[in-house]
């Protein structure tokens, strides 16, 4: 919670904490099961772009 409400974090995203820390980017390949730090692949903006779009798509199939 400290890091949601930390004044010089305002307006920042596209990171990933653990225990209040800015993660280590690891490859889950080389390190696997390692339980720390976060791929790179879910810090990518254009995997979050792609996410995004295909969500929006099932939530307008769910609908109907």
């Amino acid at each position: 919670m400290l890091v949601a409400t930390w004044p010089p974090l305002r307006g920042i995203g596209g990171r990933y904490f653990e225990n209040c820390n800015e993660a280590a980017v690891v490859d889950p390949e080389a390190e696997p099961n390692l339980g720390a730090g976060v791929a790179g692949y879910a810090l990518d903006p254009d995997n979050a772009a792609r996410l995004w779009d295909v969500s929006l798509a099932l939530l307008r199939t769910a609908r109907g």
